[in-house]
């Protein structure tokens, strides 16, 4: 059984909005020297801070932030939770006060398992190698082709039967998704806020729940919840 870890942060001071880089530093920290997570392909994802109210210059988090990480290597969790008692101060005026770990939810093969996402699903595509890449948004007619096609990536890298497995952006919510503009470090990216149908196996569900969707889950894109 993999395990999703919720961590409880105490926020002392405004947050800028562009703190990606700063929980990413924080699981790198946390995860220790490992070369398949930190080189590699991103087979794991975290959710955006929750719980702030974003105002002038950045977001206050009155009664404290929630963010949650999840992998389906169980060492990875409990290498965090390791971390997390070692170095608990994430910067930023953040620092961690609790967590609880959750099981992964029982997913069953079938039909489309709807999902909502904790951060913006981010998708890139090159159309000449070299050139920036186009960031897609749902309704585009690439976009769930490359959705289902990032996943199945990730299984074979998993060593799982990619077999079936496919993501698309649910069509009662794509006229009502909204873009996402965000930036890391100095890129700017664009991503949406849409619920997200995963189809496949319950193993391959799961794995979709522990890793995300899209590009970028490493970064903090494409959490499912």
């Amino acid at each position: 059984m993999t395990l999703r870890l919720h961590l409880y942060l105490e926020a002392n001071q405004l947050v800028p909005f562009d703190y990606l880089p700063t929980l990413k530093s924080a699981f790198h920290l946390w995860t220790g020297h490992n070369d398949a997570l930190h080189n590699g392909l991103s087979l794991y994802s975290y959710s955006w801070l929750r719980g702030g109210r974003a105002g002038r210059g950045g977001i206050r988090f009155g009664e404290g932030a929630h963010w949650f990480i999840s992998a389906p290597d169980r060492e990875v969790i409990h290498t965090i939770i390791s971390g997390v008692l070692r170095a608990p101060d994430l910067g930023l005026g953040l620092r961690v006060q609790d967590v609880w770990m959750q099981d992964a939810p029982e997913f069953a093969a079938g039909g489309e398992q709807p999902f909502r996402v904790a951060s913006p699903v981010f998708i890139k595509h090159e159309l000449e190698k070299g050139k920036p890449a186009d960031h897609l948004l749902p309704g585009h007619e690439l976009a769930d082709g490359l959705l289902t096609a990032t996943l199945r990536h990730k299984l074979r890298q998993a060593s799982l039967d990619d077999t079936g497995a496919a993501v698309r952006f649910d069509p009662a919510h794509i006229a009502s998704a909204k873009s996402k503009l965000f930036r890391y470090k100095q890129v700017q990216c664009r991503g949406s806020i849409c619920p997200v149908l995963v189809s496949g196996s319950a193993e391959q569900i799961q794995f979709a729940w522990e890793v995300g969707v899209g590009h970028s889950t490493g970064i903090g894109c494409g959490a499912l919840v």
